[in-house]
């Protein structure tokens, strides 16, 4: 078993990211389990996006097969529901799902919301039934995960991918 440096809680061997907190984790020459870092490189280039994202940064939403570009900006302790409009009520959520076929891959109407806490975002499953994926692990419901650049995130099966981008 691996234990997370951040969280402290066990993870399976090998296990190269935190399933509770979203850390991404390596072995040291030691052979304990440390953070990965954006140091860490394999070929050349990076292995992880960086988790950092400030006022002077930008979120930028897009639908992986397609060129359209969701662009936001977050202040500290700001909230993004990613979802679909509610045909009953004509509500819709910041981020709305419904020109991607939303319904019909399973999108809730409330999915997930993206956080801003300080100098890094969170994702976090809305306890839906089609569950929500970060780089194919599946969300537990209403726990937040770390979201980097680069990231992808299926809600059902639509899938987006998460990039930060300079204001």
């Amino acid at each position: 078993m691996n234990i997370c440096p951040n969280c402290k809680r066990e993870n399976k061997t090998g296990d190269k990211i935190c399933v509770y907190c979203g850390t991404p984790l390596t072995l040291d020459t030691s052979g304990s389990t440390r953070a990965l870092e954006d140091t860490d490189y394999e070929e050349g280039r990076p292995q992880w996006g960086t988790a950092r994202f400030n006022s002077r940064m930008r979120l930028i939403v897009n639908e992986r097969d397609s060129k359209d570009q969701h662009v936001f900006y977050l202040d500290e302790n700001d909230e993004l529901v990613l979802g679909r409009i509610d045909p009953d009520t004509g509500d819709s959520p910041p981020i709305d799902l419904t020109a991607y076929k939303a319904a019909e891959k399973g999108v809730s109407r409330r999915h997930a919301v993206i956080t801003r806490r300080e100098t890094a975002l969170n994702l976090i499953d809305l306890g839906t039934t089609n569950g929500t994926f970060l780089n194919g692990q599946r969300l537990v419901a209403n726990q937040p995960r770390v979201l980097r650049d680069g990231d992808e995130v299926r809600l059902g099966h639509l899938v987006l991918r998460i990039t930060f981008g300079k204001a």
